[in-house]
């Protein structure tokens, strides 16, 4: 499967309130300009590659707005969790988010807050 499924995609919007986790713009599902991210990039497979804690809403595409800048600038990407290197546990990787600040992704569509100073 290339992409998350219809439920995944409905848990993943309703999890990230409609907006983009990284700078808060709200998002209408209806609206092309938003995009599920895999924060371990497809291309790195794994059987939980389609995980709630693998998948962040957007705005853009991976060419433009968040998305876009996320790949423009990994490195800066990395330091946020916005990506996840391919070895890595995305459900131990915090990422930081507009609305929320640090936290981190559950297998089961719900996060849990996460103090960065308690690495």
């Amino acid at each position: 499967m290339k992409g998350p499924d219809s439920d995944t995609r409905r848990l993943i919007l309703h999890r990230d309130a409609y907006r983009c986790l990284v700078c808060g713009r709200d998002l209408d599902a209806s609206w092309s300009g938003y995009s599920i991210h895999h924060r371990r990039l497809r291309s790195h497979g794994g059987s939980d590659l389609n995980q709630p804690s693998n998948l962040i809403l957007l705005c853009g595409s991976g060419t433009t707005g968040c998305h876009g800048e996320i790949h423009a600038h990994p490195d800066h990407a990395y330091q946020h969790g916005w990506l996840v290197h391919a070895w890595a546990d995305p459900t131990t990787i915090p990422l930081l988010t507009h609305r929320h600040g640090w936290i981190l992704l559950n297998p089961d569509g719900t996060w849990t807050p996460y103090r960065k100073d308690n690495q």
